[in-house]
This record gives structure tokens, C-alpha cells and sequence, in this order.
């Protein structure tokens, strides 16, 4: 079997998807688990990890480059990786590692926010949340965020700018929580 990795299938003449609105979420998410005593470092890398774990489920894009299609199998975008089952496997990964039991629900809570946020998203084929349990994908009748993957033409038409500054709109209460100065955030101390 051959492995050839083609960069003309990973967009296939399509626009990447923003991703302020997972990497805000996931940091908004880490900020809730931050205590009053804890050391700054702490906090912050937290929510770094988070936040890198909510963009995860999209490297089922780099699986265009070995060929995957896009449509509606598992291992297509927007299938099993951004399944809500996703989070509790993160969590206990974090606690195979040595990450303690509350920081492993932290990023199994981020993990599974990447699915659930996509479903609001304007997406054709909706979202694989309950993968492996059911084929069936998920849409939101509320899609804010402009992330359908544009036609090259279409990009042109939409600048950038444009799905940028909504996402940074729509997310805006996500990266008040997780920008706010303190330890805890606009939560208060416990």
C-alpha cells in the first residue's frame, strides 16, 4: 500500500476554518478549574494545554493529504475526532501522563467542546457527535460562525478580515473569561 501525501487534497481548492472560537473556549474552560492559591505557571499552562486540545479534533484535515475524502465516514472531517466521546478518552490519557484528576477533566472538557461548537457552525453535513454510537451528524439551528469551507472564488468575494472579526464577536464572552487579570477569573476565588 502506498503513501503518498498530496498538500492538493488537504484544502481540495477550499478555505481552512478559523479557529479563535476553540482556542477561546478551551482557554475560557481552563480558567474555570483555576484556584485562588495555585501558582500563575500553573494556571497558564493549563489553559495553554486546553487550548491546544480544542483545535485537535481538526487534524482530521491532514488526512485529506493521504487521501481520505471528505463526506460522511468516520474518519472525514468533522467525523469520529469531533465526537463528544472524545473528551472522556482525553481525560484519562492526561491522567495516564501525570496530569492531576481535575487538569484531565479540563482537557476532556475541551476536547469534547471543539464537536459541540462546530455544530454551530454553517456546515453541510453537520457533525459526528455520537460516533461510534451513531453515524448520525449534528447541526445547530443557530449558526453564527462563517466556517464553511469557501470555493477559492467565494474567498475572494469574503475577505478573511470578514470571518475573523465574527468569530472574534461571537467568541468575545469566551475571551473575556479567559483574558480576564486574576486568578479566577470573573468567577471570584474559592
Amino acid at each position: 500500500m502506498e503513501c503518498t501525501i498530496r498538500a492538493d487534497r488537504l484544502l481540495s481548492g477550499k478555505a481552512v476554518v478559523a479557529t479563535i472560537g476553540h482556542i477561546a473556549v478551551g482557554a475560557a474552560i481552563a480558567r474555570g478549574f483555576a484556584e485562588s492559591h495555585e501558582p500563575r505557571g500553573r494556571r497558564l499552562r493549563r489553559m495553554l494545554i486546553a487550548a491546544m486540545v480544542a483545535t485537535l479534533p481538526d487534524a482530521d484535515l491532514a488526512l485529506r493529504a493521504l487521501g481520505v475524502p471528505s463526506g460522511d465516514q468516520p474518519l472525514a472531517h468533522r467525523g469520529g475526532s469531533h465526537s463528544v466521546l472524545i473528551g472522556p478518552g482525553v481525560a484519562v490519557m492526561a491522567w495516564l501522563v501525570g496530569a492531576r484528576p481535575q487538569d484531565g477533566v479540563c482537557y476532556g472538557l475541551s476536547a469534547m467542546s471543539h464537536g459541540l461548537l462546530d455544530t454551530l457552525s454553517q456546515s453541510e453535513r453537520g457533525v459526528a457527535l455520537a460516533w461510534p454510537l451513531s453515524r448520525r451528524r449534528f447541526t445547530s439551528p443557530y449558526q453564527p460562525v462563517l466556517a464553511r469551507a469557501l470555493p477559492e472564488p467565494a474567498l475572494q468575494r469574503r475577505p478573511w478580515a470578514h470571518v475573523i472579526m465574527r468569530e472574534l464577536i461571537v467568541f468575545a464572552p469566551a475571551i473575556a473569561i479567559a483574558a480576564w487579570p486574576g486568578p479566577r477569573g470573573p468567577f471570584g476565588s474559592r
